[in-house]
């Protein structure tokens, strides 16, 4: 008998801090402060930076679950990705997220939020884990600020953007036996990733 067990687990935030007092001086949300907070919970969330693209965060949360997953070797059996940051992105961006971090997938998939998005990527992990794949990585990322940044104006069905971007992702492995342990390192989250992770911790947030 076999058990499914989570190894790793990583998040990227990017470091720029948005408020919700921001998104309607600045931006020009079209409803108040307090009805924001009331009504979605997010008090601040966090828009990436020029340089941090859907490709440039999976990556970093995928080294970070090499590290923290202690793969010696960076192979794995599956790679699935999803996004939806409304860019219009080809397919193939598991297999480049791959690339740009080391890691050799035997398989990659792409998912989009109309195919389940992320409760869909951990559905499809297990049938692959059933089938005798022992590691699979899954790996979310979203700019949904990209129509903000861009200086577009709001929309009625924009709210999305209100929750900001990041990334993050779960390694999933096969163990025989029952109760298998999971290592110390990865009991808990480990705190996200940011290009200052000393600041980038400071200002986590539901966003």
């Amino acid at each position: 008998m076999f058990q499914r067990r989570i190894a790793a687990v990583a998040a990227y935030l990017p470091e720029r801090v948005v408020t919700n007092q921001e998104l309607v001086t600045s931006y020009g949300l079209p409803h108040s402060v307090d009805w924001l907070h009331e009504t979605t919970g997010v008090a601040e969330r966090r828009f990436a930076g020029a340089a941090e693209t859907t490709l440039s965060m999976a990556a970093a949360v995928l080294r970070e679950l090499i590290e923290v997953g202690r793969l010696r070797d960076p192979f794995v059996d599956v790679l699935i990705m999803t996004t939806d940051d409304g860019g219009g992105g080809d397919a193939g961006e598991a297999a480049f997220a791959a690339c740009m971090a080391g890691l050799v997938p035997a398989l990659t998939i792409d998912l989009t939020p109309a195919q389940g998005g992320f409760s869909a990527a951990v559905e499809l992990a297990n049938r692959h884990l059933d089938r005798g794949c022992r590691r699979v990585l899954i790996v979310a990322s979203d700019v949904r600020s990209r129509r903000l940044r861009a200086g577009q104006p709001w929309g009625n069905h924009q709210i999305s953007e209100i929750l900001g971007d990041g990334a993050t992702g779960v390694l999933l492995e096969r163990v025989d036996g029952l109760g298998a342990e999971v290592p110390p390192r990865c009991a808990e989250a480990p705190p996200p990733r940011s290009s200052r992770p000393s600041r980038a911790a400071a200002h986590a947030n539901r966003g």
